[in-house]
């Protein structure tokens, strides 16, 4: 057993080539299995099936006084490359349309082809060198149990030996879909005795950014990363559960350890401060998050220098600030600000103090008394030394955290306490519940407001209640908004990427996916890969909501970076647990119109094979991104404010009277024909067969859409006049016919009409209305200009057609 192996070897993997990066960007937007009950995209399956196998190839093959370069490393590239092909089928079946019933020569030799096929998009043989496809196409066709593995039968490889560690990586990859963790679990016991393979169970925390931070730095511990004695090479996680391979780690130590390495885990990655401004200071997060005490004083010099260097309450900016009065910052801040203290043994101090309140008043004087002691700081370095060791040592027993939040965040999760025991209303944490006595006071751009409603605070409390794991989880994020210029003055929500639930043991990500603006700017755009195997379960991203319009261009945004990633995403609210979903795209709090428009869930990366015939979904990405830009593109030329708010639903009518409202040139848009013809063939069709009634009845117009409209209008008037008279449908049927014809028999430019076109015209358009649930006296009035509107598109698809 080698741990350090598998982190070496991984950060070359990801480090030092393309093949991640090239895997992700390939195979990123097509979908592993058929089942969208049990799918995650094809890349995030082909790197589980990777990285599970090169590691448990690591854990097997490689002594601890190995050199891998020398001894092991083209095995290493020969088993991912493998691996990283051994869905090659389904890969060219996805992105080309090949149709290849399984991993034959044939579609090996597609895969590879320039001319007539992608030309090795993963970057294979860049990866690996040229000479190797008779070994991979072999290790290929034996990564699977069902393969057909003939046509490689008679190759003789060096690699053969590699086809154990094949099929590993694709049946933990497959069985994670299906069974998650548990399931990989079970399979790997098959390959290892139980002795050697370990699964570490957690309680996943309803604080998610603590949550991954503790599974993350649990992984640490495990794999021996940093300062940590090695211990076993980590297969991969889920959010509440670690799988590993090597001796096992007895529990309570590996608590201890993970609670005794997270402070210095949140000090380095995350940027903590203190609330000050010209009135007003409060420590925050600083009084209870376990850091160094003088990292503590650092924090709230840092904050006074950029209020003094920035001006505020009529103090002029500074331009130089010694840095030697830091030390004082702090010290100050306890007195003058917490304490309140305006009397002082030096009697020029105390004369300068009075002389700044009289001028100033009581409330600016802290800031200008303040501003006083920067400037004439060598008239008064004697009075701030004693009053400093006068006062530090009040200041650290404030910075020491009454409660330890650390320490209780990680005995909810190796202890399986996940909901705390409530208490009374008056002392209960308004986020999870715990029993606390601190008031949440986080100004007018808290995440959540201060004074807003919650059902676990009185109806006339002024204030909520905070516990300190939910204090320091807002911190986290309250840190990670604002290094990602997401403003928590708007509604603030997050999304969740994730590749899927199992994770194999490698980071390809940076903690955040980029920043959100307002508009369709593409600003999510992190696509950097990262050397660093123990990070995150899920990436968080800020979002910020100002209405229901940019909530959708935001939302737009996520799916666009989801489908680019490979990645899953849920979004929801802050300090809420992350739950995976069966869906690639889940909004829990999707607004009414996204719900109408089938864009609150997202089944699918892309469509259903041809070769699927039932249980057909088009609920994927492609079609709700070629949604957003057919509204984004028509509210465009119709210069809306609000344009994903003026659809209504996702129908052919619907979208055509949308289109045709508010585009010159709706019928001439080949985007919004495609989307037609990919996803409402049918109701097109119907309304096309109507237009062609239509002409034949009317003749061709070519005019203004009153003339190509006219009869259709009649007949929709003739309808709901009939169906108010309450006629039966034979009736009714004579009435609409006699109707139309008596219409197109008065104009002159429609030729001899006979009645049969009249028939065909109207029994075409009661079809239509049947076959889309209109045929009743309230919806037909109610949609009655969206179908005029789509009958006048249909038409000029029909007239464009016979050109």
């Amino acid at each position: 057993m080698n741990p350090n192996a598998a982190r070496e070897v991984h950060e070359w993997l990801v480090g030092s080539s393309d093949l991640y990066r090239n895997v992700i960007g390939a195979a990123g937007e097509y979908d592993a299995k058929v089942d969208s009950s049990a799918n995650c995209s094809l890349a995030a399956h082909i790197l589980n099936a990777v990285t599970v196998g090169v590691n448990a190839f690591v854990f097997e093959a490689i002594e601890p006084d190995a050199d891998i370069e020398d001894e092991y490393m083209e095995d290493i590239e020969v088993l991912a490359a493998a691996l990283a092909l051994h869905d090659t089928n389904k890969y060219v079946r996805e992105a080309y349309g090949f149709d290849a019933h399984g991993n034959t020569e044939e579609a090996f030799e597609y895969y590879f082809d320039p001319e007539e096929g992608p030309g090795d998009d993963f970057g294979i043989e860049e990866f690996l060198g040229e000479g190797y496809r008779e070994d991979l196409h072999y290790l290929v066709q034996r990564t699977e149990k069902r393969e057909d593995s003939r046509e490689t039968r008679g190759v003789d490889t060096e690699f053969s030996g590699l086809e154990r560690y094949c099929r590993l990586g694709d049946v933990a990859a497959s069985v994670a879909l299906r069974d998650g963790v548990g399931g990989v679990y079970d399979s790997l016991t098959t390959y290892f005795d139980d002795e050697t393979v370990h699964l570490v169970e957690f309680t996943e925390l309803e604080q998610p950014l603590l949550n991954d931070l503790l599974l993350g730095t649990t992984k640490e511990v495990v794999a021996g990363d940093a300062d940590h004695k090695t211990s076993g090479v980590v297969v991969g996680s889920s959010p509440d559960t670690i799988l590993y391979l090597g001796e096992e780690i007895e529990r309570e130590a590996l608590r201890q350890e993970v609670e005794s390495t997270l402070p210095d885990k949140i000090g380095s990655e995350f940027s903590f401060s203190c609330k000050l401004s010209w009135n007003s200071f409060d420590y925050d997060i600083l009084a209870e998050v376990e850091m160094g005490v003088e990292e503590k004083e650092r924090i709230i010099a840092e904050a006074f220098r950029d209020l003094l260097e920035r001006g505020s309450a009529g103090v002029e900016p500074f331009e130089y600030i010694p840095e030697e009065f830091d030390q004082y910052f702090p010290v100050l801040a306890k007195a003058i600000y917490v304490d309140g203290r305006s009397e002082f043994d030096d009697s020029g101090v105390q004369d300068a103090y009075d002389r700044i309140k009289d001028e100033q008043g009581v409330q600016k004087v802290k800031l200008h008394f303040v501003a006083y002691l920067v400037q004439h700081y060598e008239d008064h370095a004697g009075f701030l030394d004693s009053f400093a060791d006068e006062i530090r040592p009040k200041l650290h027993d404030d910075l020491e955290p009454e409660s330890d939040a650390i320490g209780a965040v990680a005995k909810r999760f190796f202890e399986g306490q996940a909901a705390p025991d409530l208490g009374g209303k008056e002392e209960m944490c308004f986020l999870c519940g715990a029993e606390t006595d601190t008031k949440y006071q986080k100004g007018i751009s808290g995440i959540y407001r201060t004074q807003e409603y919650s059902r676990r605070v009185p109806p006339h409390a002024k204030y909520k209640s905070i516990c300190e794991v939910c204090n320091l989880e807002y911190a986290l994020l309250a840190d990670l908004c604002e290094r990602t210029d997401v403003s928590t003055n708007n509604s603030l929500e997050v999304a969740y990427f994730y590749f899927d639930d199992f994770l194999g043991d490698v980071r390809v990500r940076s903690r955040r996916v980029g920043n959100v603006v307002q508009g369709d700017a593409d600003e999510m755009d992190d696509m950097e890969l990262e050397v660093n195997l123990f990070g995150p379960q899920y990436f968080l991203q800020p979002v910020y909501v100002m209405d229901e319009n940019h909530r959708m261009a935001v939302i737009r945004q996520v799916m666009q970076t989801a489908q680019e990633t490979g990645m899953k995403v849920v979004v929801g609210r802050p300090f809420t647990r992350f739950e995976s979903a069966d869906a690639v795209f889940t909004d829990e709090e999707a607004t009414r119109p996204q719900e109408l428009l089938g864009l609150d869930e997202v089944e699918r990366f892309g469509p259903l094979p041809d070769f699927v015939t039932d249980g057909r979904t088009d609920s994927h990405f492609r079609r709700a991104l070629q949604l957003f830009k057919i509204m984004a593109m028509v509210g465009r030329d119709a210069d809306l404010s609000n344009p994903y708010i003026h659809l209504d639903r996702d129908t052919f009518h619907s979208i055509a009277d949308f289109a045709v409202v508010n585009h010159e040139n709706a019928t001439r848009l080949s985007d919004l024909r495609e989307y037609f013809e990919n996803y409402h063939e049918d109701a097109l069709m119907d309304m096309k067969t109507v237009a062609e009634r239509g002409i034949d009845l009317f003749g061709q117009q070519y005019n203004s859409k009153y003339k190509k409209t006219k009869v259709f209008r009649e007949a929709l008037d003739a309808f709901l006049s009939g169906k108010n008279q309450q006629m039966d449908d034979d009736e009714l049927v004579e009435y609409v016919e006699s109707q139309v014809y008596a219409v197109a028999d008065r104009e002159d430019y429609a030729g001899y009409v006979e009645v049969g076109e009249a028939e065909a015209f109207v029994e075409a358009i009661r079809m239509y209305l049947v076959e889309n649930d209109l045929y009743d006296l309230k919806k037909l009035s109610d949609w009655e200009d969206a179908l005029v509107n789509s009958y006048y598109y249909a038409y000029d698809q029909a007239l464009q057609d016979r050109q």
